[in-house]
Formats: structure tokens, C-alpha cells, sequence
């Protein structure tokens, strides 16, 4: 019997076939609760502080409204290209596997225990729509060949205390991004002291504050967006599902940074005339951004982009930039 072919698995990379998308990894070693919420599905480690991952990106995962883009160059790339949509993944995709992948090279092959508290300091992506893999019938199965470098140790600790990763995405054997973020390394004891009494404060919902709608921010659902104005007509960082699935699937004692940068977005398309698509971001976490005092986020038009900035008590807690593209 002859496979159908809108079932094919497209042309593998050799490298493809050391790694294995049947099982996702430990939801342990990249922080979630939910299995549903892990992407990645198998590792190895290569000479030179190199490695191959396998992530799955479904193609059910969605942050904003502004998934897919049209691009008649890219008939027939990536997985599924069969289903003649032209439809693309989600953008903040790219975000989450370097998380995970930071996360998870520290544990799994540098020697950080399950006891550490892993922080992501830095987080940024690069895609190239012409060559995004189309969306198809299930998941597409992405190649990630990451590199460590810059890695620092102090004395009497056998793990790396912090290190930048950078990874570069392919799908059936074609390039299509990039992604880099740097991991501090606390143990247990240190993060304890570092966050103090911070680390008891939780998420109090907003019932006060006016709130754009999801149209107007680009997001799939009224439970998507993540701002409200404050009385003078500033932003503030406000959840409006504090159970959201992607950015609340466990309890934390700080706003998550992909809650940060996926509002810094929707202030972009509050800002702007619907930029559009998020193609590139490059956010920096200065220090944690705190749940007990209001948080305010600003954008503004750059040379390249939109460039944000996160402040709590007049401090900044977190700055970037973000580029669109132009739906077609």
C-alpha cells in the first residue's frame, strides 16, 4: 500500500536521524507542569560545547492573531507544506525553544542539579519568513543546533554559573532562524536570598483598570491580552488570564519574561497602525519584574523596529526592540 502523500515526511536531514521526535523530554528540566507545554523531544551532545535538539512546534500553540503571513516563495518549503495555506507557526515559538533549550542543556548535559533555579537573562529570536515551514496536518518536526559559549564558573561549583546559547532552527533540511538567550545558574540557597520576601508575593488579577480589546492588540482572545491603561492613560502589564496554558502554566513568584515580551508586542500594535507579524525581538531582563507595584510598558518606533521599555518604581526592569513583518 503506497503512503499517502500528504502524509509524507518530507526529505530529512542526515543529522535528523540521530534524534528522535516520539516523546517529549522531562517536563522537569525546562520548568512546566504540563506535558502538552514541552517542546522538546530529544538531545545529544556533539565536541566543542555544540548540540542537536529536536523540538516539536504545534501547530495548535497560539499567542497572537498574527500567526500566518502569505508568501508564494515558500509554496511547498517546510513540513506540511501540502496544506496550501501559507499559513506559519507561531512567532513566540521561537521564543519558548530557547528557553527550553537553555534550560534543559544546563541540566541534562552541563551538571546544573534539579534543585538549581535556572533564570533566563537575555532572550531573542531571528526568523526568515521565505523560509518558515508551512503549517500542516500535525506538528513540524524542528531540527536545533545550538552552541554554548561564553560560559563562566567560580570556584567550588562544578556547573556553570551562567552561559549564552544560540541556536539555529531548520525544518525537513532548510534554515529558517535563529534564536540566543544567556541562563544565570542559582542554587536553590541563592535564589531564596536573592528574592527574599519577593519570592512569597503572587499574581493579583486587575478588575480596575480599562483594557484594549484582543482585536486591538493582535491576540486570539480577550484572554490573551496583556494590558490595561491606568487612570492617565499609561500601560501597564496586566494578565488577563492568570491561568493562561503557555504563560502560566505553573505558579511564579515574579512575571514571567515571556509575559513581558508578549506584552511589549501588543504595546507595539498599540502603538502603531497593526505592525503586523513579529519576526525578531531581543529582550534584556536588567533585574526581576516584581507582582506587588505596578508595571508600565512603553513602545516607540525605532530605526529598525519598536523599541520597548519595562518599568516597576520608576526603575528599568527590562528593555528590547521587536521587528515586524508586513502581512502580504
Amino acid at each position: 500500500m503506497t503512503e499517502s502523500p500528504s502524509l509524507a515526511r518530507p526529505e530529512a536531514d542526515p543529522e535528523e536521524l540521530t534524534l528522535s521526535w516520539d516523546s517529549c523530554v522531562s517536563r522537569t528540566l525546562v520548568h512546566r507542569n504540563a506535558v502538552a507545554e514541552v517542546l522538546l523531544t530529544d538531545a545529544r551532545a556533539l565536541p566543542d560545547g555544540r548540540f542537536l535538539l529536536a523540538a516539536q512546534w504545534p501547530r495548535s500553540y497560539a499567542t497572537s492573531a498574527t500567526s500566518d503571513i502569505t508568501s508564494t516563495s515558500t509554496s511547498g518549503s517546510g513540513s506540511g507544506s501540502g496544506s496550501g495555506s501559507g499559513e506559519r507557526h507561531d512567532p513566540m515559538l521561537a521564543a519558548e525553544t530557547i528557553r527550553q533549550v537553555g534550560l534543559y542543556i544546563c541540566q541534562r548535559f552541563l551538571g546544573a542539579p534539579s534543585t538549581s533555579r535556572p533564570v533566563i537573562r537575555s532572550v531573542g529570536f531571528q526568523l526568515d519568513n521565505s523560509a518558515e515551514p508551512v503549517v500542516g496536518y500535525g506538528a513540524t518536526d524542528v531540527l536545533c543546533r545550538a552552541e554554548v559559549h561564553d560560559v563562566r564558573h567560580v570556584d567550588a561549583v562544578p556547573w556553570p554559573v551562567a552561559l549564552n546559547v544560540r541556536i539555529q532552527f531548520s525544518a525537513a533540511g532548510r534554515e529558517f532562524g535563529s534564536a540566543f538567550g544567556r541562563v544565570r545558574v542559582l542554587s536553590e540557597e541563592e535564589y531564596e536570598t536573592f528574592r527574599g520576601p519577593n519570592a512569597a508575593t503572587g499574581p493579583v488579577p486587575d478588575n480596575v483598570h480599562r483594557r484594549p480589546s484582543h482585536i486591538e492588540v493582535s491576540a486570539p482572545s480577550p484572554g490573551d491580552v496583556m494590558l490595561v491603561r491606568d487612570p492617565s492613560g499609561m500601560l501597564l502589564v496586566a494578565p488577563a488570564d492568570l491561568r493562561h496554558p503557555r504563560f502560566f502554566d505553573h505558579p511564579s513568584d515574579h512575571v514571567p519574561g515571556m509575559v513581558l515580551l508578549e506584552a511589549a508586542r501588543q504595546a507595539a500594535c498599540l502603538a502603531g497602525a497593526s505592525p503586523g507579524r513579529l519576526n525578531g525581538c531581543h529582550m534584556r531582563a536588567l533585574r526581576f519584574t516584581e507582582w506587588n507595584a505596578p508595571v508600565h510598558v512603553e513602545c516607540v518606533p525605532a530605526e529598525d523596529g519598536w523599541a520597548f521599555q519595562i518599568t516597576q518604581g520608576g526603575d528599568t526592569t527590562a528593555s528590547g526592540t521587536l521587528s515586524f513583518a508586513a502581512k502580504g
